[in-house]
């Protein structure tokens, strides 16, 4: 019958604010390609249930803008005016090491979850998270002091300690501006800032 849907698919829950602003960086395709493959083994080799992250969705967040309802303009412009403040040269990240986080309370959902996350480590990485929080303060954004550099692999309830693991590198060449559609889970590249050679 005309002018009666069917909705035969559960439609996405999205949070009351469902788009994020953010800065991060992105493995190059061959690094994400590497770690999801290593998230996969992880699986396998410990009995985990969750959910493993898309390749093309790993990334190191550096600085997190805000969380509204709708992206406005000017803290979108705010933002690029932020990312064109940084200058530096471009660097090697490693992650030597494993372990879970505590439990995150879930949007719309009683269930717990653990982020399992590689840990990055490196001087380099440290000062372009405080030169944008500094240049973000400048231009009218908070910024986070704190600071935990991780490359989230899956979400899931059982937690694995802190480990040494063969460590996993790349080399740092840009950072990033990601909206990311919250409960769609969409990541739209706002800006790219590359890095000096």
């Amino acid at each position: 019958m005309q002018g009666e849907f069917e909705f035969y698919k559960r439609l996405p829950v999205r949070p009351a604010r469902p788009e994020r602003l953010f800065f991060c960086l992105l493995p190059d395709v061959a690094t994400s390609v590497r770690v999801r493959q290593f998230a996969e083994r992880l699986v396998c080799d410990n009995w985990l249930k969750g959910t493993l992250l898309k390749a093309e969705r790993l990334h190191v967040s550096l600085q997190h803008v805000g969380d509204d309802t709708r992206l406005r303009t000017k803290v979108v412009y705010a933002a690029r005016l932020a990312g064109d403040a940084v200058s530096m040269r471009a660097f090697e990240l490693a992650f030597p090491f494993l372990q879970s986080f505590g439990p995150t309370a879930l949007e719309e959902d009683v269930a717990r979850r653990r982020p399992l996350v590689l840990l990055g480590e490196g001087d380099a990485l440290l000062e372009l998270h405080a030169m944008l929080g500094a240049a973000m303060e400048k231009n009218g954004l908070k910024a986070r002091p704190h600071f935990t550099p991780h490359m989230t692999l899956l979400y899931g309830s059982k937690a694995l300690p802190h480990q040494a693991i063969e460590p996993i590198r790349f080399t740092v060449r840009e950072f990033v501006l990601i909206h990311s559609e919250l409960g769609l889970t969409r990541y739209n590249v706002v800006e790219r800032w590359p890095l000096d050679d």
